[in-house]
């Protein structure tokens, strides 16, 4: 997990950098050359600020590498402005065909990823389902690259939500394996909506980073009936559920907090809604929007 994490770092990080490096020292004889490599370095970086995990490489650091990026191409195009659009026996597509191949096949991925984050049509408006702090959506959208769960039609819609110290980073520490250090853990998890629950755990232990439960996936959970769907939170810490079967709840009521139990790596609240009849993932919104990768909740 640790490497994985350096890893993620280094790539969300260093890419638009080096980037932003390659357009500093970029001379090309026309604009048109000049555009065509700057359109190529925007679609990357545009693909690593919308995909990275901004919780983990830091939620205040992407806006640092976007105003720099954004410098390096204004320093690259006063060097090249007063050039021509084109050279005499310049052929843009035999010169520079490597880069509009990666401009072609990057530009359809952003286009795949933009897709991903759009909103679902009618989502199911639920209250957010924590308190007191900043919650960043680490995996949720409508895309395999955006949100892991999104192979599974129960979980299509699901998401999985950490919280942000005010540095912008979700742990102290890298993949710290202290579960105190997560800044979620222990977080308030409340009912999302009002209804019935109808299906409760709250003995499994909370495992050490990065330990998984692969044969109790949920953990310790809360499933609450909301009227025409259900909706489960998962992972959560072990004897710190506050409800039981049967019992009527109301949006916003507390039902447990934040743990790492089941099938997780680290602590974060896992939500989805289903619908029981179909057993399909039903779309959610908290506050108007779509709990989609990096959107940022302020409760």
């Amino acid at each position: 997990m640790f490497f994985v994490v350096i890893v993620l770092i280094a790539v969300c990080i260093g890419v638009p950098l080096i980037y932003s490096w390659r357009l500093l020292k970029l001379d090309m004889p026309s604009r048109g050359a000049w555009l065509i490599h700057v359109a190529d370095a925007a679609v990357f970086v545009a693909l690593v600020l919308l995909v990275g995990r901004w919780d983990m490489a830091g939620y205040h650091i992407r806006f640092v590498l976007l105003a720099v990026f954004l410098g390096a191409v204004l320093w690259s195009f006063k060097r090249h402005v007063s050039r021509p659009w084109g050279m005499q026996g310049e052929s843009v597509h035999r010169q520079h065909w490597p880069t509009l191949v990666s401009l072609a096949l990057f530009g359809a991925a952003l286009c795949y990823v933009i897709y991903g984050m759009l909103p679902p049509e009618e989502p199911e408006e639920l209250a957010f389902p924590l308190k007191d702090g900043r919650f960043m959506v680490g995996q949720g959208g409508g895309i395999d690259l955006l949100n892991h769960h999104a192979t599974h039609p129960e979980q299509r819609y699901a998401a999985d939500i950490t919280e942000i110290n005010g540095f912008g980073y979700r742990a102290s520490g890298l993949a710290p394996k202290a579960l105190d250090r997560y800044v979620i853990y222990g977080a308030s998890v409340v009912s999302p909506c009002t209804g019935e629950v109808i299906g409760v755990r709250n003995d499994l232990p909370d495992l050490i980073p990065p330990d998984s439960d692969k044969d109790n996936p949920r953990g310790n959970h809360v499933i609450v009936d909301c009227g025409a769907f259900q909706v489960e939170l998962a992972h959560l810490q072990q004897g710190s559920v506050q409800v039981s079967t049967g019992v009527s709840v109301s949006a916003g009521d507390s039902i447990g907090k934040v743990g790492n139990s089941g099938n997780t790596t680290e602590p974060h609240l896992h939500v989805h809604a289903v619908d029981p009849e179909t057993n399909a993932g039903v779309p959610m919104s908290f506050s108007g929007r779509a709990p989609v990768r990096n959107t940022l909740y302020e409760n």
